[in-house]
């Protein structure tokens, strides 16, 4: 009788498709698979169109992006009971102390500065490898 490995999904969110492409292939030698979204919007749609055994256990939210930005995705993530347990860890380039006392307070698992390197990216990799859902 064979088993099926379950691969653990992470929803990356932001505008910037650099980054997208970094976080990837930070990604690469682990055991997940990273899908992108180019923006709040497009995640919201994403998530309301799977179902919930697809539901990705980690969401990688940037802060700073137009239309629906990282607070207000963040805050539609955290109202809705099929999503809400989701942890979700804000990646931004802000500093800003508030930035990062708004979003802990909005439901944040973790908040992370962008690196200014690529092998910052492996950092953002093992902070975030621990605070996924475990199915």
């Amino acid at each position: 009788m064979s088993t099926t490995t379950i691969i653990p999904k992470i929803l990356y969110v932001d505008d910037d498709n650099d980054d997208c492409i970094f976080l990837a292939e930070s990604f690469a030698n682990t055991e997940t698979n990273l899908v992108c979204a180019c923006g709040g919007e497009e995640a919201i749609s994403y998530l309301n169109s799977i179902n919930s055994e697809s539901l990705p256990s980690l969401i990688i939210l940037d802060l700073n992006m137009p239309k629906w930005d990282g607070r207000q995705t963040l805050c539609y993530i955290k109202a809705h009971p099929s999503l809400s347990s989701i942890p979700v860890v804000i990646l931004s380039t802000s500093n800003n102390k508030t930035d990062q006392e708004v979003c802990v307070r909005l439901g944040a698992a973790s908040y992370l500065q962008k690196p200014y390197y690529y092998d910052g990216y492996k950092e953002i990799v093992k902070n975030c490898l621990p605070l996924m859902k475990v199915s």
